[in-house]
């Protein structure tokens, strides 16, 4: 996804080094220490940027002078559990580094209201942002980022222009469906959270163990984030002898789900196996204890920062972009059995 049009986009400093011939860190130094320059390099530069109209980041510029010592998290809902305990890891590294936190949290609606959700994010100044691309209303929101910026993104498919932690959510949903099938059920029912699609996501994990199993897929089922969405599809499930095995997308829609089934007489694992996704605290005490995909959201959050402090320390040395602006690091889960999927009766 680019961040703009070709026709909108403004110049950044490497356009404008690019132009007048010379390294990024040679326009930085520029900008912030002309003195430190050639005069011939100084008015090519000049002229470069009299010609792309380039207006020097202010971001940038008050790293240098080390006048903001914050970071932004962008985030559509903090108040569930995966993307809280990623602000824990966060705010903890932040801390130990002498950094400030923001958080601000993205609304849907219009793309221009989500464009002013960014732009007052930015206008507090921040010297990096670390976006939670748990779902589409946050990785639409990228594409307002500007490109100078010290960003990470954390989840989501791959953005090769960015530094980006994978929390390989496709192979966990591909784990799980194996284990649901290596159980001698037929098929596997997938419970979607909102936003759930993209080749990095549980939903594709999924398709492609069905498909490596010679196994049809069923339609995958929509739900929203809380457990009574996942209650409703319960008793409509329940109601079908088919089902034997249920993949719900995270851990509160496994819970409402098998409470749905308990409405309308089916039990879990006898009658319908039922796996989460996430490790919520409470899966561990459900009735029964739901067998579960581990994330360690925390150590999530906390490396994300690590490697946006790199990003920004390449901006305050002038360095420009090198291979930390896009970085890529994978975080596997972990199948946590339990006691909510058996083999079918």
């Amino acid at each position: 996804m680019s961040r703009t049009s070709a026709k909108t986009k403004p110049a950044s400093i490497k356009d404008v080094a690019a132009l007048a011939q010379v390294s990024v860190p040679t326009v930085s130094r520029y900008l912030n220490n002309r003195e430190r320059v050639s005069e011939e390099k100084q008015d090519r530069i000049a002229k470069a940027i009299d010609l792309l109209d380039y207006r020097p980041s202010p971001i940038a510029r008050a790293l240098v002078s080390e006048r903001t010592k914050s970071v932004t998290v962008l985030s559509t809902n903090i108040t569930l559990y995966g993307q809280s305990e990623t602000l824990h890891g966060i705010e903890q590294r932040v801390r130990e580094s002498g950094y400030t936190l923001n958080i601000s949290v993205l609304s849907g609606g219009s793309r221009e209201e989500l464009r002013g959700n960014v732009q007052r994010a930015l206008d507090q100044n921040p010297a990096g942002v670390i976006l939670l691309n748990y779902d589409e209303i946050s990785s639409d929101s990228y594409a307002f980022l500007p490109p100078e910026l010290p960003v990470v993104m954390i989840a989501g498919d791959r953005h090769p222009d960015v530094a980006q932690l994978s929390m390989q959510e496709n192979l966990g949903g591909y784990d799980i469906t194996r284990y649901l099938l290596s159980l001698g059920h037929d098929t596997v029912v997938h419970i979607m959270i909102p936003g759930g699609g993209g080749g990095y996501s549980r939903l594709n994990g999924w398709r492609r163990a069905l498909s490596e199993a010679g196994v049809y897929a069923p339609t995958p089922i929509d739900a929203r984030w809380d457990p009574d969405s996942g209650r409703e599809i319960g008793r409509r499930l329940g109601r079908d002898s088919s089902v034997t095995a249920i993949f719900a997308g995270n851990d509160e829609i496994a819970m409402g789900v098998i409470r749905g089934l308990n409405d309308v007489g089916r039990r879990v694992p006898e009658d319908v196996s039922v796996v989460g996704f996430d490790d919520h605290p409470i899966a561990k005490i459900w009735n029964p204890a739901l067998t579960t995909l581990r994330q360690d959201f925390r150590k999530a959050g906390a490396t994300a920062f690590d490697m946006l402090k790199d990003k920004i320390d390449d901006v305050v040395a002038g360095r420009g972009h090198t291979e930390n602006w896009t970085r890529y690091v994978e975080q596997s889960g972990e199948l946590i059995i339990r006691e909510s999927a058996a083999a079918p009766c």
